[in-house]
């Protein structure tokens, strides 16, 4: 047996309460290298007295087997969950490898014989420890979260009301080349007025890109934290808009850029002025006094772009200044935001701008001034990567979650795809990050293929819309919730930033009306189903760019194929009553299904 394979890491996401009585346990081998791993658990201070003997409560048999869960290239991955009554835990393995027996604790990993050391394998000096589940420990995240179908709306570009001022560019007239300096007069009130339609969609959640008052388009150069950009309406506006997205179940979340503001804010243009003597100048990080040293425009504004600044700043843009978060005076400011929104608008979620180049010790602060308002305020991260750092329940309940894009980008899209997977690998790299997280974590995650800051996903997939369906069709029988960027639904294109940022397409002549019901269908499922927000996902093929994979009672198969294929059905199926689930259609018992080429069957 590959010794060094076996890995377990106490009070981690191979370790965690998964509620108040129950751990989450996870072992990993070499892949195909053990015939079988049991779990010895108890509480360390229970013994019982038999035949005048103190007998240790975790000295019982059978013990509890673990169940082989996922594996990925090189790994096999072992899960059970158990617990004792009084939540204190010492625990240890038995691993099961071609007739012998390995014990594996926190201080030995050994060949053990069951009868001759049954003292070694009962002496709990070498177990793994968990000491106690303390409930406000718990990962607290809304219970809200997992059934949200989330809408993002980059505001400027998608609807322009009736109310609103001239002296923007006609709404949509412009279709390529689009930038961030281009306003076309999208606001509040166009958002109101095309709540039906998101309603008649399914959405139960908004995300706004940054609405804040600011000199670009995209407005995450933030000039005024407390005030709604003019472009889009008053506050009182976005207070009705609130009002109306609750009154038919859709929840708001804004976006916090408070990792960097704008040039034009108030406290950096105190700092232009009057360098050190400032009371601001510790809000930012500058090198030294003189650092406007690059040429300005006629409106005292940056004219240069990506440069290296004598001050820190978001990329390399002398546009966006980065506030030091640990500073009293900013710190403070920014919790005033962050509470203010939540206390006098009654939003319902965060999304933290570049929130991995922001301190811990301020996210952690952030989340208990909010909570405190709020208890079951959404908080996520823009992370692009791996984000435990951060999930640990006392910074955020989630991250947009790019670890579930990478993989669908490179198995369905071809575009711009340098590095495309099989479906062998687009199943170990999902495996992957189902392992990455605890569970109670997982099912909070925001899911997304497109957003303001990638290309479209109809780009990506080189205009095909069944290979749009399948991406789509993922996310949303994947845990946590499934997000659209507003116009994939119609079959909005667009490339990397700002194209991707294009006028929404509201003449039914210019959208996509059977991808629109593919997507209506789809939500109204994940919202009937409830297998389809599971966490665990059980594999039943994974080649030939082929999927067939099982969450509960629930059987999907994707063809990543340009040809249609006829599928040998998996034996647990095989000549079983299926029922079509997006057809409603019982179909007759068979032992193979034909696929059409990238299409895609939901059974149940």
């Amino acid at each position: 047996m590959n010794l060094a394979a076996i890995r377990h890491i106490p009070k981690s996401r191979m370790a965690y309460a998964a509620n108040e009585s129950k751990l989450h346990l996870f072992l990993q081998t070499a892949k195909n290298d053990v015939d079988r791993v049991e779990l010895i658990i108890g509480d360390p201070f229970e013994w019982r007295l038999e035949n005048d003997k103190y007998v240790w409560s975790g000295n019982l048999f059978p013990l509890q087997i673990m169940e082989k869960i996922y594996d990925t290239e090189l790994y096999d991955h072992y899960f059970v969950e158990s617990g004792t009554p009084s939540t204190r835990a010492k625990y240890a393995f038995l691993l099961y490898s071609q007739g012998k027996t390995y014990f594996y604790g926190c201080r030995d990993l050994k060949e053990v014989d069951i009868v001759k050391d049954k003292i070694f394998i009962h002496d709990l000096v070498g177990y793994f420890n968990y000491p106690y589940i303390n409930e406000e420990d718990l990962v607290d995240s809304p219970a809200w979260t997992k059934d949200t179908v989330w809408y993002q709306i980059f505001l400027d570009r998608f609807n322009k009301s009736k109310d609103q001022k001239e002296g923007y560019i006609p709404f949509g007239s412009v279709t390529e080349n689009i930038k961030n300096n281009m306003f076309f007069g999208g606001d509040l009130k166009g958002v109101i007025e095309k709540i039906p339609y998101l309603v008649d969609l399914g959405i139960t959640g908004i995300y706004f890109t940054p609405i804040f008052k600011a000199y670009s388009a995209h407005k995450y150069d933030t000039e005024d934290y407390f005030t709604i950009d003019p472009s889009f309406g008053t506050n009182d506006d976005f207070k009705s808009l609130v009002n109306a997205c609750h009154s038919v179940g859709i929840k708001v979340m804004l976006d916090a850029v408070f990792n960097h503001c704008g040039w034009d804010h108030p406290f950096f243009q105190d700092v232009i002025k009057n360098k050190r003597n400032s009371k601001y100048w510790d809000c930012f990080y500058i090198k030294e006094d003189h650092f406007i040293d690059f040429p300005l425009d006629k409106n005292g504004r940056p004219a240069v772009h990506n440069i290296i600044p004598k001050f820190k700043t978001f990329a390399m843009t002398p546009f966006m200044p980065k506030l030091n978060t640990s500073n009293p005076i900013m710190e403070k400011y920014l919790l005033d935001v962050a509470q203010y929104w939540v206390k006098e608008y009654d939003i319902d979620g965060w999304r933290l701008d570049v929130s991995n180049e922001v301190s811990h010790v301020f996210w952690r602060k952030f989340r208990q001034a909010v909570r405190k308002i709020k208890p079951d305020l959404y908080i996520i991260g823009e992370n692009w990567d791996d984000s435990t750092p951060w999930l640990q329940g006392d910074q955020f309940d989630a991250v947009m979650n790019y670890e579930i894009s990478y993989p669908l980008w490179q198995f369905i899209s071809t575009y711009k795809n340098p590095y495309p997977i099989d479906a062998e690998k687009f199943m170990y790299r999902i495996n992957n990050l189902l392992l990455s997280y605890p569970k109670n974590v997982a099912i909070n995650m925001f899911n997304l293929v497109s957003s303001h800051d990638t290309m479209r996903i109809m780009t990506r997939c080189e205009n095909d819309v069944n290979k749009v369906k399948l991406t789509y069709l993922f996310i949303f029988s994947f845990c946590g919730s499934p997000a659209i960027y507003y116009g994939d639904e119609i079959g909005m294109q667009g490339d990397h930033d700002p194209d991707n940022r294009r006028c929404m397409l509201w003449d039914n002549s210019q959208q996509n009306q059977l991808l629109l019901s593919f997507f209506k269908k789809l939500i109204w499922l994940r919202k009937s189903y409830m297998d389809f927000k599971l966490v665990d996902i059980t594999w039943h093929h994974a080649k030939n760019q082929v999927l067939i994979y099982q969450k509960g009672s629930i059987f999907f198969i994707i063809n990543n194929n340009e040809n249609e294929l006829i599928i040998t059905l998996p034996q647990v199926i095989r000549n079983k009553a299926l029922t079509d689930l997006e057809t409603d259609v019982i179909l007759p018992k068979s032992e193979t299904m034909v696929i059409p080429s990238y299409g895609y069957r939901i059974l149940k």
